[in-house]
């Protein structure tokens, strides 16, 4: 579950489930972020996995981790117009709306570089570990990528996805990347209750900030705000989400509802959008954290278990290789 902000026409992204576990359908949700009210829901026939965003036309790009494919939502039309088989579990995604206008994608032990406007895999680089968290610095056309469980976060250029350099971490694992962009630090949940901190300018490892006592947390969704150097994280289990500063320092703790299992930043109010299975919670950090009416997609509250059984399944596909292929397919019917 993911979600996504296009500030700039004033719209919120999320995909969702139906309500139960194992869920029995998924959703995709449109917000307006000036109401925070849910203005369209429509099918999805990809499961609900990563979400990224075309800044310059406001397309959006969900993929599913264990539908293999890439379901294309038209903004202007505001409505899924293809999906792209994959082929391959797709646990992350970044987008080059710069460019190449690839869509990058980590799975298993690689990292693909698939081009929406004809649907092919058009690079791919094979790693010896696992990859997962990705996340692209524009400015300087590359990419960084976590691997699991050893091999730190490598450094590729965009354009032909070589590795160029690797960050090397004290230990396991960058599972989601979130980077500033106006300072060029880069921050890692690592799945344990520690977050890292790195220097994209320089590609070199800063500091291993511990977020929580208990060992027993997990840090998962990570989000940055370019405009107030914050840093947003998830804890689990528990339903927190840890604000902390661009040094890495918890500043203030939030409880939610439930499981948090994606985050976004509104720059243009400092809003923070905290989904869990089919409803989203909205946090005004402009205004001292103050949480707005919880916006829900429908169905019953899902059971934190539930969650916590979403990361340890999104753990095991990592090691599962599989053939690749691409190419449109038909869009099918919603069941």
């Amino acid at each position: 579950m993911s979600v996504v902000v296009d500030s700039a026409r004033g719209f919120v992204y999320f995909d969702a489930t139906s309500g139960e576990y194992p869920p029995t359908g998924f959703s995709f949700g449109i917000i307006n972020a000036s109401t925070h009210q849910v203005i369209k829901v429509l099918p999805l026939n990809v499961d609900s996995g990563a979400l990224v965003l075309d800044q310059e036309n406001g397309d959006v790009y969900v993929a599913g981790q264990q539908t293999t494919a890439v379901a294309v939502f038209d903004a202007a039309s505001q409505t899924f117009v293809r999906q792209i088989d994959v082929g391959k579990p797709i646990l992350s995604m970044a987008y080059d709306g710069a460019v190449s206008r690839d869509i990058f994608i980590t799975s298993g032990y690689q990292v693909l570089a698939l081009d929406p406007q004809t649907g092919d895999i058009v690079r791919n680089v094979t790693f010896a570990n696992n990859v997962d968290g990705i996340v692209l610095d524009s400015s300087n056309g590359r990419l960084y990528v976590g691997q699991y469980p050893e091999g730190g976060v490598a450094v590729l250029e965009a354009t032909t996805l070589a590795q160029v350099g690797t960050i090397g971490l004290p230990g396991c694992c960058a599972l989601q990347l979130a980077l500033d962009d106006a300072t060029k630090m880069l921050y890692a949940a690592t799945g344990t209750n520690y977050v890292y901190v790195l220097d994209a300018g320089t590609d070199t490892f800063v500091k291993s900030s511990q977020v929580t006592q208990s060992g027993q947390n997990s840090t998962n969704a990570i989000a940055v705000d370019n405009v107030t150097g914050r840093v947003y994280v998830a804890s689990s289990p528990g339903g927190s989400i840890l604000e902390l500063d661009a040094a890495g320092n918890v500043v203030q703790k939030y409880r939610v509802e439930s499981e948090v299992a994606g985050l976004a930043v509104d720059t243009k109010t400092q809003e923070l959008y905290a989904t869990a299975y089919h409803q989203v919670t909205v946090l005004d950090a402009a205004s001292n954290g103050t949480f707005l009416p919880a916006i829900a997609i429908g169905g019953a509250v899902v059971a934190a278990v539930a969650i916590l059984v979403f990361f340890l399944i999104r753990r095991r596909e990592k090691g599962k290789p599989a053939e690749a292929k691409s190419g449109w397919v038909g869009l099918p019917e919603p069941k």
